[in-house]
């Protein structure tokens, strides 16, 4: 299954991405393009990527998710990852960055993933 989303505003600063499918090689992308427009075109003081109806998590996906909450940090936009089911919860936390994606006001954490990015070649 293919990734889609949508994009909507929750309020008159906070943009949520809707995800459904698997987000993998080619989800990867596609997430990644939806962060980006949400931050550079909305430039929300909160951006939620809500996983609700995210059924597969990869290494590339959860790449594409840490750029993100990195990118985000750069504009200095609140993100959080939300409703993580599953094998999708399953691997954020044997990767230690569930607690991390959940809140970006956390500066521990917001440091962890900068590092995490800069080992895995993610900017």
């Amino acid at each position: 299954m293919t990734l889609t989303g949508t994009t909507r505003w929750t309020s008159a600063t906070i943009i949520c991405l809707d995800l459904v499918g698997e987000l993998s090689v080619p989800g990867a992308a596609t997430i990644q393009t939806m962060i980006c427009q949400a931050l550079v075109d909305g430039l929300p003081d909160e951006l939620i990527v809500d996983l609700d109806q995210v059924t597969f998590l990869d290494g590339d996906g959860h790449q594409a998710l840490v750029a993100g909450y990195v990118l985000a940090g750069e504009y200095g936009t609140r993100y959080r990852v939300v409703n993580a089911y599953g094998q999708v919860r399953a691997r954020m936390r044997a990767t230690e960055t569930f607690e991390v994606l959940a809140d970006s006001r956390d500066l521990g954490a917001l440091m962890a993933a900068v590092l995490i990015a800069g080992e895995t070649g993610v900017a």
